[in-house]
């Protein structure tokens, strides 16, 4: 695999994990929707926002949703009702 894709697969991993630990989403929940996370993901690959998503993630404050720039902010939101926190 190109190096630059390693490092943008890298990249998005970890912001879309950390997207999914501040608003609450156990991975495994998010996991256990199939091809809605499969389709998810690939969002969250190509996706050009990531210095927006960076910077969102760092904020000091607790977040109930995603960002509205965010293209999975539907499916986070979908899976958090789901599944509660609380």
């Amino acid at each position: 695999m190109r190096i630059w894709l390693r490092r943008r697969f890298e990249r998005q991993a970890r912001l879309m994990g950390a997207m999914m630990e501040r608003i609450g989403i156990e991975p495994e929940l998010a996991a256990s929707r199939g091809r809605l996370y499969d389709a998810a993901n690939r969002r969250c690959l190509w996706c050009a926002a990531h210095e927006a998503c960076g910077k969102w993630i760092e904020q000091d404050h607790s977040a109930e949703n995603g960002p509205s720039f965010c293209p999975n902010a539907t499916f986070f939101e979908h899976t958090k009702q789901m599944h509660p926190k609380g």
